[in-house]
């Protein structure tokens, strides 16, 4: 509001007065208007205000200096204007006004005007500008023009494309192109959101930018007119090199690939109970993961010696790889051969070496890749674990079907190593002869002597049996002092021979007989696979023949054999 239009000062100093007290009537201008008024003696008391002049009423009871300093030019007859006077609303709250100072005879006129929101609006309008500058500064790494050529035109940035802007302009985008769109991309032809693409920095360096860019059509000759009929002018925009953040991006779609990966292979572990079929499972996923053709798992043993393959196919290439993946800090090596490459690492368990993961793929698939690792790093980790859990698997398998006296199988090891044999002797046609054996007077030796010279002849018996009979038959101790051997492809004449060698071999147990009339010897029986038998001999069967031709032999004198078909 504008100060009210004063009246012709009165001759008086007191007609002054009463002429400007008349404007804080009731009905005067001053008492209805919503800005502050005040009139304010030279005495500083107030004489005259109106409702809205607490705000000035706080201001006069603590003025600040620049106010002060306005009361005492008012005072000598000279009027004020402060533009912008802050204070304390009655509220506490912070206000800005606009107030004139206007002499008025031995009294000071104070009409002010509530400025705190304009100040509020054009402070928001600073910033706001300021803001949209930053946000333009953070939004784009550069700003360009490109002329009707399509060559830079104008550059403004620090270092665009790892240039100075200077050495940009003349030339054009697709001098630093990697992707097919960079020059639409700097036409302006892209969508609104931007386009992205690949341009080379000044190393060589891929650079991948985020591009936004205006065409300028012009027509009319009004500029950036985007829908006009002119021709093609140019286009300016911006640009934001994004390079780091797609890295970031493609980093994080990599370690989500690889989650994926490592949980798809614990889920197919998880769901394979038994180590070793677990083993061939892991393989073949690891397999599939890579792209890899040929591969396969081998144990390692204590003393970092290969032991056997558990399962895949091994390779001729395999040698090299092993041996620098042996002797490499990392357990990793990696070859190539012919048009193939190569992966081996080391499975540690605890630390040591207990297996080896080997594979092969095409090299037209590319090298062994960050993934590539990561995955069979975690499957390395895992066949260590159930490499160790198949050996103790195998050690307990082994308790429970070895005798813990001799070595020999027990009865349940070789029932069961008993009913594979037979089953594949029926299927190559071959013969076959189960074989029991019993040690004659040995109740004697463990009357006279103790358990302990009676498990010394057990042993040595087991030791016997070992050195004449081959290497493939298997043999077992039923329990006491019974005995049990298969010789597959024996007919019935190999198979009295054989029981003939034993029985001469048997002398060497005479060391242990309780006297000269109870020398310890083998009673033995023979039960010959019945070829065409078809199911009436099975396992029980011929087990049952054999020890019925053991006892006859026992019970006709002992020390000979019994054959029967």
């Amino acid at each position: 509001m504008s100060p009210p239009t004063l009246p012709t000062p009165p001759e008086t100093t007191e007609d002054s007065i009463k002429a400007a007290l008349r404007l804080f009537a009731p009905d005067g201008p001053l008492a209805l208007d919503s800005n502050p008024a005040l009139l304010l003696a030279h005495d500083g008391k107030v004489l005259a205000a109106n409702e809205a002049a607490g705000t000035l009423r706080l201001m006069l009871a603590r003025p600040p200096a620049e106010l002060g300093q306005a009361l005492g030019e008012a005072r000598r007859g000279k009027p004020r204007r402060l533009a912008a006077l802050d204070g304390l609303d009655e509220s506490g709250k912070p206000v800005s006004l606009d107030l004139s100072l206007l002499p008025s005879g031995d009294a000071i006129l104070l009409l002010g005007r509530d400025i705190s929101l304009e100040r509020a609006l054009r402070g928001a309008l600073i910033d706001s500008r300021q803001r949209f500058k930053d946000l333009i500064d953070r939004a784009a790494d550069f700003t360009w023009e490109v002329d009707d050529a399509g060559r830079f035109s104008f550059v403004a940035g620090e270092a665009p494309l790892g240039r100075a802007a200077a050495d940009l302009v003349g030339q054009s985008p697709q001098d630093f192109a990697i992707s097919e769109d960079v020059a639409a991309a700097f036409s302006g032809a892209g969508p609104q959101a931007g386009s992205e693409i690949w341009m080379l920095g000044p190393d060589k360096r891929p650079l991948c930018l985020l591009v936004q860019g205006q065409p300028l059509n012009i027509s009319g000759n009004i500029p950036g007119n985007a829908t006009g009929s002119g021709p093609f002018r140019g286009a300016r925009g911006l640009a934001r090199d994004i390079t780091a953040q797609k890295a970031r991006e493609t980093d994080l779609a990599e370690a989500r690939h690889r989650e994926r990966l490592v949980l798809h292979l614990m889920r197919s572990l998880r769901r394979t109970i038994d180590p070793e079929a677990a083993i061939a499972t892991a393989l073949n996923t690891a397999m599939q993961a890579v792209g890899a053709e040929l591969g396969h798992v081998r144990r390692v043993g204590p003393d970092g010696v290969l032991a056997e393959c558990l399962t895949g196919q091994p390779d001729p290439a395999d040698d090299d790889l092993i041996a620098t993946a042996l002797e490499s800090d990392n357990g990793l090596a990696m070859g190539h051969a012919g048009h193939r490459l190569g992966i081996a690492l080391l499975c540690r368990y605890e630390g040591r070496g207990v297996g080896l993961l080997v594979l092969w793929r095409k090299a037209v698939r590319g090298p062994w890749a960050a993934d590539d690792l990561f995955l069979l790093g975690e499957l390395a980790e895992q066949l260590a674990v159930l490499i160790e859990q198949l050996k103790g698997q195998e050690a307990l398998r082994h308790l429970s079907t070895t005798d813990a006296l001799t070595g020999l199988l027990n009865r349940r090891g070789f029932e069961s190593v008993l009913a594979r044999a037979v089953t594949r002797a029926r299927l190559d046609g071959h013969a076959g002869a189960l074989m029991y054996v019993d040690l004659d007077n040995f109740k004697q030796v463990n009357d006279r002597f103790g358990h302990a010279q009676g498990d010394a002849a057990l042993v040595a018996t087991a030791d016997i049996l070992r050195e004449n009979l081959r290497t493939r038959d298997p043999i077992g101790r039923l329990g006491g002092d019974e005995f049990v051997a298969w010789l597959e492809g024996l007919g019935p004449e190999e198979a009295k021979a054989k029981a003939v060698d034993l029985q001469r071999a048997a002398t060497a147990l005479w060391r242990f007989a309780p006297s000269a009339e109870k020398k310890l010897g083998f009673s033995i029986g023979i039960a010959l696979l019945r070829k065409d038998a078809g199911q009436d001999d099975n396992i029980e069967t011929l087990m049952a023949r054999a020890d019925e031709a053991m006892y006859r032999i026992k019970h006709g004198g002992k020390g000979g054999f019994v054959l029967v078909e």
